[in-house]
């Protein structure tokens, strides 16, 4: 394994494409495994004004039967706004989060929260006895602004009243050739934690897979758009939690030492 005190051509240049404010703790981490960390934030994320109807949606939560948070901004913005409202948590919600990055951020308030069983996407959630049998129930969805309706087509076509609560939007950073050029002239290796950041990349450089060594993609969905896009040398992580990165940068450096 590479360690950070050998010189900077031996270590591995990684791409890290994360919001910044997620990568700060993040990187320090790959650092410390012998990484050279190059940070190109893809996505940023800005919470969105709060309307009449998401003030509705908070100030009678207790009206739903179940809350799902469709990532960690989401969770974030959430228990952010459901704060401003309650005192004390509502009682007697079913707390839904996609996957395990999620899922800590609402945990961490106390909350009992659940999440798939190991595939952290709609399919996998659509999959939890929670959302199966939900005829007549009452659905909020926190998310950013658009996205996919899977889940939510599916849980009205399973009979249950769906509503979206969006709070907050990503806007994409665009990155001129010049900035690119730099930014890939050691070849590294890609980090995304979604399918949104990776098609933004792909959007400002169609030729990224020739470009960098290789993929770690934090889930099989995102692997299989990696895998579209032209990427043949894909890493998937358990999940995009930095414990679960990490241990799939390993293993990447591991098979190459």
């Amino acid at each position: 394994m590479l360690t950070p005190d050998m010189p900077a051509e031996s270590l591995l240049p990684v791409l890290v494409t994360r919001p910044a404010s997620q990568a700060e703790e993040f990187c320090p981490l790959l650092e410390a495994l012998g990484c050279s960390v190059i940070r190109q934030p893809l996505l940023k994320i800005e919470r969105v004004a709060e309307t009449p109807a998401i003030k509705s949606q908070f100030m009678n939560i207790d009206l739903f039967d179940v809350v799902i948070a469709i990532s960690r901004n989401a969770a974030e913005m959430g228990l952010m706004t459901l704060d401003q409202y309650w005192p004390q948590w509502p009682l007697g919600l079913d707390w839904v989060a996609i996957g395990p990055v999620t899922a800590a951020v609402i945990a961490s308030q106390g909350l009992d929260v659940k999440m798939p069983a190991g595939q952290f996407d709609s399919e996998g959630a659509l999959k939890m006895p929670e959302l199966t049998d939900v005829a007549g129930k009452k659905i909020l969805i926190w998310r950013g602004v658009g996205g996919r309706e899977t889940l939510a087509g599916t849980l009205r076509e399973r009979g249950a009243d769906v509503v979206y609560a969006e709070l907050y939007q990503r806007l994409v950073p665009v990155y001129d050739e010049e900035h690119w050029q730099q930014t890939l002239a050691l070849k590294p290796l890609l980090l995304v934690s979604s399918g949104q950041g990776l098609e933004a990349i792909a959007a400002q450089q169609p030729s990224i897979s020739k470009n960098v060594r290789g993929i770690i993609a934090p889930s099989r969905r995102v692997a299989e758009l990696a895998e579209s896009l032209g990427f043949s040398k894909i890493q998937i992580a358990a999940s995009a939690q930095d414990a679960d990165m990490l241990v799939a940068v390993e293993h990447w450096i591991e098979e190459r030492v």
